[in-house]
C-alpha cells in the first residue's frame, strides 16, 4: 500500500505535467485548424479533466488521507479524451483521401465509437457509490477502443494509402503507436477498478509505470507529433489550391 504523502506527490506530479502540457495542447489546437480540431481538442480536454481530477485527489489526500471518490470517477472517465483523441486525429491523417475511404471512415460513420465511448463516459459518471455501473463503464470503453483500433487497420490497409500528405502518415503513424499504449493503460484502470476499487491498494511501482508514466507517454506522442506536423493545415490548402490551379498538370 502506498502511503499518503507517496500519492500526494504523486497527484502533484500528475498536475504539474498536464498544466505545462495544455500549452502544447493549446497550440496543436489553433496550428491544426479545422480538420484538426476535434483530435487536439480532445488532447486539451485530457489536460483539464486530469488537472481537476489530481487537483481533487490532492486535496482529499492532505485533508483527510483518503482518496476522493469523485477524483476516482473523473481520473477513469479521463481515459476517454486519450480515445476520442485518437479518432479525431485518424480523422486528420484521413483528410486527402477521405473520399476513397469507406462510409465509416467518414463523419458519420465515426460517430458510432463517439456514442460507445459517451456511452461509457455516462455510466461512470452516474455511477456514483454503485461500483457496477463504474465497473460497466470502463467496460464500454474497451469495447470503444477496440472498434477505433478496426478502422486504424482499415485506414492503414486503404488503397489510397500512398496518397497522403506526409504530415498526414506521421498523425497515422503516431495513432498506431498510442492504440497499445490506450489498451494496456485501459486494461490497467479496468483491473484496478474492478480489484482494488481506488489505487489505494496497489504498489507504488505498478502506479507509477503502467498509471503515470505510460499516460504521459501517450501524451507526449500526441504533442510531440502534433507539433512536428503544425504545418499540415497549411500545406493542405497549398495542395489543394495548386489542384484547382486551371494551369495545372499531374506529374
Amino acid at each position: 500500500m502506498i502511503s499518503s504523502t507517496a500519492n500526494e506527490g504523486l497527484e502533484l506530479a500528475q498536475l504539474a505535467f498536464y498544466a505545462i502540457a495544455s500549452v502544447p495542447s493549446i497550440y496543436c489546437l489553433v496550428k491544426h485548424g479545422k480538420v484538426g480540431l476535434l483530435g487536439w481538442l480532445y488532447v486539451l480536454i485530457m489536460c483539464g479533466i486530469r488537472i481537476v481530477g489530481n487537483g481533487l485527489a490532492y486535496h482529499a489526500l492532505s485533508t483527510n488521507g483518503e482518496p476522493d471518490r469523485a477524483a476516482i470517477i473523473i481520473n477513469g472517465i479521463g481515459l476517454s479524451p486519450l480515445l476520442l483523441a485518437a479518432l479525431g486525429i485518424l480523422r486528420e491523417s484521413n483528410n486527402s483521401i477521405q473520399s476513397t475511404l469507406p462510409v465509416f471512415l467518414g463523419r458519420f460513420g465515426m460517430l458510432i465509437p463517439h456514442m460507445v465511448i459517451g456511452g461509457g463516459i455516462g455510466l461512470a459518471a452516474a455511477s456514483g457509490k454503485n461500483t457496477i455501473l463504474l465497473e460497466v463503464g470502463m467496460i464500454i470503453l474497451a469495447i470503444g477502443w477496440a472498434m477505433i483500433v478496426g478502422l486504424v487497420v482499415v485506414s492503414v490497409k486503404s488503397n489510397t494509402h500512398w496518397r497522403r500528405l506526409d504530415e498526414e502518415i506521421k498523425l497515422l503513424r503516431a495513432v498506431m503507436i498510442v492504440m497499445p499504449l490506450v489498451g494496456i493503460r485501459l486494461i490497467y484502470a479496468i483491473v484496478t477498478v474492478f480489484k482494488f476499487k481506488s489505487t489505494s491498494g496497489e504498489s507504488l511501482a505498478i502506479q507509477v509505470i503502467f498509471g503515470i508514466l505510460l499516460e504521459f507517454l501517450i501524451m507526449i506522442t500526441y504533442l510531440f507529433t502534433g507539433i512536428y506536423t503544425r504545418n499540415l493545415a497549411h500545406v493542405s490548402s497549398k495542395k489543394a489550391g495548386v489542384i484547382c490551379d486551371p494551369d495545372y498538370t499531374p506529374v
